[in-house]
């Protein structure tokens, strides 16, 4: 990767010559193993808002440090502590488990006492998003969505973490910030079906999140509106 130029605020943490290509996580951005970080290369302000979650996220204990974000003319470049352990893919041998830590990770993050998060638009990204994709408005009853937790906004297992059984932090945080739980909800019981080929677990995961939080209507809500290509 000697041919790659960074900005001074990230080469002060990054050899250029070091970086390998890794495809940790579901961005679009080109993702690199920086040897005990990770670094993200996206187009000027796609990476902007990540930047800013990740640094709240961090804040409260939810993952790892951000180590720098710089801008130039035309890239964003981030630039994260790696995380300890390992994604909730490489727990699958164990769906027991696995189902419920999900399940309690999820609702330990929509407890976060978040009334300081300075990112509180998911709800209406999510519905501009299904617009942006479908070609049209969502016909359901947006009004039926609350700003009731702090959100990861794509709740899948390659971006939830556990070291030694022990829940570690989210990654991927490009959509997380204030809306609805019942967003994340759906896509960690999707996620969570497709990566067992199977959805009997996935009410031991809602058992374990707390069924006193779910409501099912709002799940079907943003079930639909955010899963509209499933």
């Amino acid at each position: 990767m000697s041919e790659l130029i960074l900005p001074p605020a990230i080469r002060r943490f990054v050899d250029p010559a070091r970086l390998t290509a890794d495809s940790l996580g579901r961005s679009e951005a080109m993702v690199f193993d920086a040897e005990g970080r990770f670094l993200k290369i996206g187009p000027r302000e796609s990476l902007h808002r990540a930047a800013v979650a990740q640094a709240y996220f961090a804040r409260k204990g939810l993952s790892a440090p951000l180590t720098a974000f710089e801008q130039d003319e035309t890239r964003d470049y981030l630039l994260v502590e790696a995380l300890p352990g390992k994604n909730a893919c490489e727990w699958l041998e164990d769906p027991l488990w696995i189902s419920a830590a999900l399940g309690e990770a999820v609702r330990a993050l929509h407890e976060t006492d978040a009334a300081d998060c300075p990112l509180t638009d998911c709800n209406q990204r999510a519905a501009d998003a299904f617009a942006r994709e479908t070609g049209a408005p969502f016909e359901g009853d947006l009004s039926l969505l609350q700003r009731d937790a702090l959100t990861q906004g794509d709740c899948c297992l390659p971006n939830i973490f556990f070291c030694e059984r022990r829940f570690s932090g989210f990654i991927d945080l490009g959509d997380a910030g204030l809306g609805d739980r019942h967003f994340d909800l759906c896509w960690a019981l999707w996620s969570l079906g497709y990566n067992l080929k199977t959805t009997r677990y996935n009410d031991r995961l809602l058992d374990a999140y707390g069924r006193d939080a779910v409501d099912d209507g709002r799940l079907a809500l943003c079930t639909a509106l955010s899963q509209w290509d499933k």
